[in-house]
């Protein structure tokens, strides 16, 4: 387990492996790990919810399956990091 004070390695490889999971789901790609069949269930919908769950926190996403095409895979990847690391994206 994982907190927002985690060494940023870990976090950012946390991060990946659940952007790549969402990229490969949204071209069609069959998920290794996807306990359930959740994820492939998911593509049904206009979106996929999904968690992570760390020591201090447990954050819940909402993506459409439109932005993830949309949006690269890192891309994805350091939006969940910010989340996970608390660091939240502010308007001046």
């Amino acid at each position: 387990m994982t907190t927002a004070r985690s060494p940023l390695r870990v976090l950012k490889q946390q991060a990946r492996r659940i952007a790549a999971a969402l990229k490969q789901a949204s071209r069609g790609e069959k998920i290794t790990n996807d306990p359930g069949r959740k994820i492939e269930a998911a593509l049904s919908r206009s979106s996929v919810t999904f968690g992570v769950v760390m020591d201090d926190k447990i954050l819940k996403f909402e993506m459409t399956w439109e932005t993830i095409r949309e949006t690269s895979e890192r891309g994805i990847a350091e939006y969940i990091l910010n989340q996970m690391r608390e660091k939240r994206e502010t308007i001046n």
